[in-house]
């Protein structure tokens, strides 16, 4: 066996090519619509357009997603959506990936509305409590 295949487990480090962590695939992963860097949320916007001028647009996901801050994912995401942002901190958001938004500005959003991220976060799972009680009757 030659040392260049060699076994690998899966906690072996694996180096991938930069340019697959790029892809913006379509909605059934089959076909490469476009790609996107992670370096300026501009650039993908531009990269989406053209996309969307030859083809329906029905993504898989948007690459870089490690560019969401961790705070800002999951249930954030849910009431706002994030689809993308660049290494600086500006994200693609809304329902129709139509507005450009800072981090900053993210997270000012939800300190005016509800005290901070976290406060929203417990605010929901207080809600999400408050059903499940519900539904057991209590």
């Amino acid at each position: 066996m030659s040392s260049e295949i060699g076994r690998r487990f899966s906690l072996d480090k694996v180096n991938i090519d930069p340019r697959l962590k790029n892809r913006i695939m379509s909605a059934d992963g089959d076909d490469e619509l476009g790609s996107w860097d992670g370096q300026n949320i501009e650039d993908l916007v531009k990269e989406l357009d053209r996309i969307e001028e030859r083809q329906d647009p029905n993504y898989a996901g948007l690459p870089h997603g490690d560019n969401i801050p961790e705070d800002l994912r999951s249930e954030v995401a849910k009431d706002l959506p994030i689809w993308a942002c660049d290494v600086s901190g500006n994200c693609l958001v809304g329902n129709q990936a139509d507005k450009v938004r800072t981090v900053d500005q993210i997270r000012q959003r939800y300190e005016k509305k509800h005290g901070g991220v976290e406060k929203f976060k417990e605010k929901l799972r207080l809600e999400r409590e408050k059903f499940i009680q519900s539904l057991e009757g209590k």
